[in-house]
């Protein structure tokens, strides 16, 4: 019996149009009704998901910036915490700046970059809530260093599938970060100005030693009393791989990446077709009903 689900925010809960379905708010806030810890588990900043954990009845704890924070959602505390210092930034920042590789800087309530283009583009135009906390800053490293809010995690991004792979070499040589360079090419479709536009990048997430999505889910599952076996994950790309992997049960979407698909234990339904829902009530729902038979 599952007592945690942990749960992808981009293409696992929402769907191709950044949307909650009706169907996955009914059945999450079902589940959480019958003490299953439902933990949203994103790369987004925490202050960019805390809409969608009301959403779905996930009131306990949430897991951001890709297992950098666990936020306690009844008080606001932070739980666990993996930050990025400012030295191994700086270090990150000189070989992109040496190379000209465009990078984006996430700290708790700020994202900030050089200029808007790549993912911060597509986080402009699909996900900019202008009532949100998070703000999108335009600025260089003088503030970023001046910040007072911890660095969470960087992305680096180039349309260069060579050149992103030879700076990709290059950070590896950097101690206490860790990287996750994405196999594929991402491609978004944006509106801009009236008119569609396609834009391809290559991308890789950069963050402390030892961060990522997993460790977290297994730090808040300790806590919590809950074994391995208990937990079931859910996601669609390479940052879900890790917990995925580990957890009792890993689940990845069927529009998730071929890689991750190769680790999971169950396929789910695409996120067009509610497939978070169907595994709730395939695999949480419908047991604790046996259950209690």
């Amino acid at each position: 019996m599952y007592k945690m689900v942990a749960i992808d925010i981009d293409g696992t809960l929402l769907n191709s149009k950044s949307e909650l379905t009706e169907k996955t708010k009914e059945i999450l806030k079902e589940a959480s009704k019958r003490d299953v810890y439902i933990v949203l588990t994103s790369g987004r900043i925490s202050d960019n998901v805390l809409k969608f954990c009301e959403d779905v009845g996930a009131d306990k704890y949430l897991i951001s910036e890709n297992g950098a924070s666990i936020i306690n959602l009844s008080n606001g505390e932070i739980e666990y915490s993996n930050y990025m210092s400012k030295d191994v930034v700086n270090k990150v920042l000189d070989i992109c700046e040496e190379n000209s590789i465009y990078y984006m800087v996430y700290s708790q309530r700020e994202l900030i970059v050089k200029s808007i283009k790549y993912m911060s583009m597509f986080f402009y135009k699909q996900n900019y809530n202008p009532n949100a906390r998070i703000k999108q800053i335009v600025a260089g490293r003088d503030y970023i260093n001046n910040t007072t809010s911890s660095i969470t995690k960087l992305m680096i991004c180039d349309e260069d599938r060579s050149v992103y792979k030879g700076i990709v070499r290059k950070l590896k040589e950097i101690e206490d970060i860790d990287i996750l360079p994405v196999p594929h090419v991402s491609v978004k479709k944006l509106k801009i100005d009236g008119e569609e536009k396609t834009i391809k990048y290559s991308y890789a997430d950069i963050s402390a030693k030892g961060c990522n999505k997993w460790t977290a889910v297994k730090f808040l599952a300790d806590k919590l009393g809950i074994k391995k076996d208990e937990i079931l994950a859910i996601g669609d790309n390479i940052n879900d791989m890790q917990m995925i992997y580990n957890a009792g049960l890993g689940v990845c979407m069927d529009n998730g990446s071929p890689h991750v698909k190769m680790i999971a234990d169950v396929v789910a339904p695409s996120n067009e077709k509610d497939g978070v829902a169907q595994i709730i009530e395939k695999y949480v729902l419908r047991w604790r009903l046996l259950l209690k038979r």
